[in-house]
């Protein structure tokens, strides 16, 4: 845990001690001057935020949505604010920022670990008036600007420390797009229990307190005043702003006022009336400082080389002094003998606060990527002449970069190809002679690049309309199959734009059926469940017709179905899984009798996967059934191929043991849960990254078995090695692997209570309800039945520990749940309704608390018992009999001790 006070410095947040992910820095509310030479000489940093030298107007209604957010009382929360660029999240932001400080909130900025670090001189420190001075500040507000080219796995941990304060902590995120990559990142912030939203930033016509006309006005005002033109007060609105056409953002105003007032001053006429004639202009004037700095001695590199160096910074970033001097030789720009010179040239028009930096790049970032497009042939801007130079020079910035990302290939890329990829395909959005120019012969040539470049940067890719899907399908073609945290929303967002061009060129109904195939699984390692079952139920409707004309077919049906079965129980559609399995099941099996060595390893799946199925349905003798017949085939299968089989044959003996206990056959199920154990160490000691989580969860399970076989201290021993391995294995991914972390956390807090270790066992079985709670806010239908039984153990511990209120509280919400959820399927649910009824009794007994509530509860759970243990008697009767003394011991109380003494069940 990373707390975050006073901060004047840097707060490096490591792994170990060896790599940082990001740093902290204080908010930077100080607000530098350009003098009049200065703005003159380079008019295009009037443009930068950090100078404000345009006054905040309008956004009203995002203000008070920011507002709203912030005020909120949730201990934590993340918030998305995104839009393209220009579109001004970065003023907004830094308005909010400073409304935020007024109000008491301490504010920082949080900035990747590959971004310089700022210099002692140049570091921004808390204001004067800021929290920290004299008190406790608000709460803490975390601003991390280009959030979707951070790496998803440090973007999660940057958000997470921040979350962790011993106060109110805001994150708020700035990105343009927020498409595939934020709704895999939301979707792991639920896992996370971090309450996630966004905020789109509309254009500036769709702004109801502000309009293009005055937005100019006021903008080319405080521009002429810091230029010292009087006379720029009057150039008036171009025609071309009065229809809206092209300046629809806040940026794109400014700069037009910003060029109507330069324009005015000069003696050589220009025409403003496009964005692009606009930046063609303020670049312009940026190379006659070149030229004047030149002509002058003030630097020896010529306008034509630092125009070379200006766009080799435009894509790399600011990027440490040895890296700048390899980036100027890669791109061609110069010498490895004149590097030195270049950068300190270049540092003179573009300086960067970042200690031992150099290239800093064009802003604001508009600017940046309109000075890539205008310098590379193609475009049709008449003002502006591109240079030949520039039509080769990504290619040969990331000549390394592509040779480290080809196959088997052990070097690192250079610092910049990230940022490089990102700020070409941000500027080929918007200008498609570089995606037709650039992007396109660059990625097809190199498409193993996009791996370095991030999911965020794959979902811009897939976004760019006229970049031509030959593209797509070679980057594509090198995306890594299964999981991968940092790329999958990426692939997802590729799969997703080449499929409705993949299926419409399909050459065979079994290629369509791939291509969704690749779709589906592409959704589901992203976490876009709805999706992947959409997906799954096509696939299904498609291959049910094949195999209705031709039984060669289903096979592929039966595989299909399955798959959709897990994505139906993936959402918590129980009854349509059990049902999808069932009949892939029976397909199976017909196919297995007629040729067992085809078809009997994939019958052994569905057994499991439906035993899985039956058992949450609450039909626990036909699931034992079911999970027995697996065994019995995967034992034969094992037998013959013990290399082949061993993990299958784990996995059916851990469901096996799961549904054992269900019917109270313990004994057996430690024996064969101790099996699988067994087997899973074995396949840890040769892969432990591929098997610890299997270990994991079936040390749980075991845990439990030993319990119930009346062995406590191994049970507690067990349980304590699954939690170790579930908490190393959750913080590394926590979307992968919480679930079952919850699950074993709640076992251990039983087992730590019946050690007598009573604040041991609150503290866990509180974990396991903080964990289970936020799921089951995101998909009730999935995880309510999972958060109801870490409810009914969280009782008890709350009692023992002395907090009787709160309690009886949770008694009673786990009941609720329980009786809501048995009123849809009784025989899945019927029985832990019975078992928290008889809790809740227990709890209020103990208290000598509302008896006459207790009684009529502890009734109803004896009689669900009664029916239950006609049926499993091994299972049900001890239940019976615990409920029946509750019962009794609420009529003593009551003072109705013949009752009592009637229903006590004899002493065993």
């Amino acid at each position: 845990m990373v707390q975050v006070g006073d901060t004047t410095g840097d707060v490096n947040i490591a792994i170990g001690a060896e790599q940082a992910l990001y740093q902290v820095d204080a908010f930077p509310f100080s607000q530098p001057s350009l003098t009049v030479e200065q703005a003159r000489a380079q008019p295009a940093r009037l443009l930068q935020a950090r100078y404000s030298v345009a006054d905040f107007t309008g956004r009203l209604t995002e203000l008070e949505q920011l507002a709203a957010w912030r005020d909120d009382t949730s201990a934590a929360s993340i918030l998305l604010l995104h839009g393209p660029g220009g579109q001004g999240k970065t003023r907004l932001a830094s308005h909010f920022a400073r409304l935020s400080r007024e109000r008491g909130w301490q504010v920082l900025q949080a900035r990747h670990a590959s971004e310089p670090s700022p210099s002692p001189a140049g570091r921004p420190g808390p204001a004067a008036d800021g929290p920290g001075e004299g008190g406790p500040s608000a709460g803490v507000l975390l601003v991390a600007d280009y959030a979707e080219r951070w790496p998803t796995a440090e973007l999660l941990t940057m958000m997470t420390d921040a979350t962790l304060q011993e106060q109110q902590a805001r994150v708020l995120l700035l990105a343009r797009p927020a498409g595939v990559w934020w709704q895999t990142l939301v979707y792991r912030l639920d896992r996370l229990d971090l309450p996630a939203a966004a905020l789109p930033l509309g254009s500036l016509a769709d702004d109801p307190d502000t309009d293009p006309e005055t937005l100019f006005t006021a903008a080319r005002d405080r521009f002429a005043a810091a230029l010292d033109l009087p006379g720029g007060q009057n150039v008036a609105p171009p025609r071309a702003l009065r229809d809206g056409s092209g300046f629809r953002q806040a940026l794109s105003v400014h700069m037009a006022a910003l060029a109507a007032v330069d324009a005015h001053h000069s003696t050589a006429p220009a025409l403003l009336d496009t964005p692009e004639r606009v930046s063609a202009y303020l670049l312009t004037r940026e190379r006659d400082h070149w030229q004047t700095l030149h002509a002058n001695g003030s630097v020896r590199t010529t306008a034509d080389t630092l125009a070379h160096a200006v766009y080799t910074a435009a894509l790399t970033g600011a990027v440490p002094y040895d890296h700048g001097q390899d980036a100027l030789t890669a791109s061609g720009t110069c010498t490895p003998d004149q590097a030195s010179q270049v950068l300190t040239d270049h540092a003179v028009s573009y300086p960067t606060g970042a200690a031992g930096a150099v290239l800093e790049p064009l802003h604001p970032d508009r600017l940046a990527e309109d000075f890539l497009a205008l310098t590379t042939p193609g475009h049709t801007v008449d003002s502006y002449s591109a240079d030949p130079w520039a039509a080769t020079a990504p290619q040969r910035l990331l000549a390394a970069a592509a040779s480290s990302a080809g196959p088997g290939a052990a070097a690192e890329p250079p610092v910049w190809t990230r940022t490089a990829i990102n700020a070409l395909i941000a500027a080929a959005a918007r200008w498609p002679h570089l995606a037709a120019s650039q992007l396109a012969p660059l990625l097809t040539a190199h498409p193993r690049l996009m791996l370095h470049a991030g999911g965020g940067a794959l979902s811009a890719l897939a976004d760019i309309e006229h970049l031509p899907v030959e593209v797509l399908e070679a980057v594509d073609s090198q995306l890594p199959e299964g999981q991968h945290t940092d790329l999958a929303p990426g692939a997802a967002a590729v799969a997703a734009r080449l499929a409705p061009h993949r299926l419409a060129t399909a050459s065979n109904l079994g290629e369509y059926l791939r291509i969704l195939h690749t779709l589906e699984a592409r959704q589901w390692y992203a976490g876009l469940r709805s999706q992947a079952l959409e997906s799954g139920h096509q696939i299904v409707t498609i291959r049910r017709g094949l195999a209705h004309s031709n039984p060669v077919h289903e096979p592929d049906l039966a595989r299909s179905l399955s798959n959709l079965g897990l994505h139906l129980a993936a959402v918590g559609r129980w009854e349509e899984a059990l049902a999808t399995e069932r009949e892939a099941t029976g397909i199976r099996r017909r196919l297995a009798q007629a040729d067992p060595a085809t078809h009997e390893l994939e019958l052994v799946q569905s057994l499991i996967n439906l035993g899985r199925h039956l058992a949450e349905m609450g039909h626990p003798l036909e699931a034992l059934d079911t999970t027995e017949q697996a065994v019995e085939l995967y034992e034969r299968l094992a037998q013959a191929d013990p290399a082949a089989h061993g993990v299958g044959l784990a996995t059916v003996l851990h469901n096996l043991g799961v549904q054992l206990a269900a019917v109270g056959r313990h004994e057996e199920a430690l024996t064969i849960t101790q099996r699988a154990v067994d087997i899973r160490r074995r396949l840890v000691q040769a892969s432990p990254a591929t098997h610890e989580p299997d270990l994991a969860s079936s040390l749980s399970s075991l845990g439990a078995h030993l319990a119930a076989a009346e062995q406590p201290s191994e049970a507690l021993r067990v349980e304590q090695q699954a939690v170790e391995i579930y908490e190393r294995l959750a913080q590394d991914n926590p979307v992968a692997h919480e679930i079952d972390l919850a699950s074993s956390l709640n076992i251990l807090g039983i087992l730590l209570a019946a050690a007598g270790r009573h604040s041991e066992a609150l503290a866990t079985a509180q974990r396991a309800v903080d964990i289970r709670r936020r799921l089951a806010r995101t998909n009730p239908a999935a995880h309510e039945p999972d958060l109801a039984a870490s409810l009914h153990n969280l009782g008890p511990h709350l009692a023992a520990a002395g907090q009787l209120g709160q309690a009886l509280i949770v008694t009673e919400e786990v009941v609720g749940i329980r009786r809501r959820l048995a009123r849809t399927n009784p025989a899945a649910y019927e029985p832990n309704l019975a078992r928290s009824l008889a809790n809740f009794a227990r709890v209020r007994v103990e208290g000598g608390q509302d008896l006459p509530a207790a009684l009529e509860a502890v009734q109803e759970s004896a009689e669900i018992f009664r029916r239950l243990t006609q049926a499993l008697p091994l299972a049900f009767d001890d239940l019976l009999r615990v409920a029946l003394d509750i019962q009794a011991d609420i009529l003593d109380q009551l003072g109705r001790t013949e009752e009592a003494t009637r229903i006590r069940p004899p002493r065993l």
